[in-house]
């Protein structure tokens, strides 16, 4: 019994850490699961570019800031999710949390060089 047990044990270890290796995803649950981690680390870096950038911004330009992230959450959400709202669409989350971390980056820059620009934070 215990031999049984260890070798389940054994197995799921092994696929667990192999379904890890997204350099040889075997299959489309692989694949699936690779882009979720991507995707995962992709948000938490949205979330500390957002704040990052709010900490450059007097009241009113955190406003707009946040008028416009929920604007791009609406349409995130709508893009990436099918008609009935029943799946979504990780890759296309994927995309656009990796465009949208690319915006905010850029307009940290510029806070950090020229200054924030009122204008570009409603994008």
């Amino acid at each position: 019994m215990h031999k049984i047990v260890l070798g389940l044990l054994c197995y799921v270890v092994a696929t667990l850490s192999y379904a890890d290796n997204c350099d040889k995803a075997r299959n489309t649950y692989d694949d699936i699961y690779c882009t979720n981690k991507i995707y995962a680390s992709a948000d938490a870096d949205l979330n500390k570019n957002y704040q990052q950038l709010r900490k450059h911004l007097n009241e009113t330009q955190q406003k707009i800031l946040k008028k416009s992230q929920l604007a791009w959450i609406r349409h995130r959400d709508a893009s990436c999710t099918d008609s009935q709202q029943n799946s979504v669409d990780v890759e296309c989350r994927l995309s656009t949390t990796q465009e949208r971390n690319h915006w905010l980056l850029e307009r940290l820059r510029e806070c950090q060089t020229v200054g924030c620009k009122t204008t570009r934070l409603s994008e």
